[in-house]
């Protein structure tokens, strides 16, 4: 894979990456199913808040995102969610999935679907990096009381549904999964190969503790 490539999926997937979360209840073999560095595509619009505190429910997602639109800026009501809206359809990558106790953090990055390819074949350092900070807040978050606002009944209407499944814990398709399905039917099974090596790419970025303070500071 071409490192300009690799080096303009970082650059925009990266830049002003804020973090968004999203509280349900889901069951328990729902959760299950969700694997790291899994491609997920969700075909509805995505409803998240910019709030992080106690949790409610036994699930949360944690969301890295630039592309969240601010809808308080168009609706004033509902401010007191610090609501934020993902476009439909949306793709992410299961960055990490950790639990504690009976509530367990899944942890999402938001990509263009044009670089699908890129993030379902390769990691870096950054998204490590935001997995060890994503882990830190989420047990920082899990002893502080669960804001009420996030409870209230329009807000868990909104956020009731999984992400990148159906209501009966079936994943929707992603172009990965279609590619593999086309491989698996045209050649006979194969030795798996390691992702690609993008420390090259990797070296090219540089990482501010700003950038951290300000993704996971809230």
């Amino acid at each position: 894979m071409e490192h300009k490539k690799i080096e303009e999926a970082y650059n925009e997937t990266f830049a002003g990456l804020t973090m968004y979360y999203r509280d349900c209840n889901l069951d328990v073999t729902h959760i299950s199913k969700y694997q790291k560095n899994q491609i997920l595509l969700e075909k509805g619009f995505t409803d998240v808040s910019g709030f992080a505190e106690g949790l409610a429910t036994n699930l949360r997602y944690a969301i890295a995102s630039n592309k969240a639109v601010n809808m308080a800026q168009i609706n004033p009501d509902v401010a007191k969610y610090r609501f934020h809206l993902i476009a439909a359809p949306s793709h992410y990558k299961v960055l990490d999935i950790y639990k504690i106790g009976t509530q367990t953090q899944i942890l999402l990055l938001h990509f263009d679907k044009k670089f699908e390819a890129i993030f379902s074949g390769t990691n870096s350092n950054i998204e490590e990096n935001v997995v060890k900070m994503g882990r830190a807040s989420f047990d920082k978050k899990t002893q502080l009381q669960p804001n009420d606002i996030m409870n209230e009944p329009e807000w868990r209407k909104r956020t009731q549904f999984p992400i990148g499944m159906s209501d009966k814990g079936d994943f929707f398709t992603t172009s990965v999964d279609k590619t593999l399905q086309q491989s698996t039917k045209m050649t006979p099974p194969q030795t798996p190969q390691t992702s690609k090596n993008t420390n090259q790419s990797d070296s090219k970025t540089v990482e501010k503790k700003s950038f951290w303070k300000k993704l996971f500071g809230k």
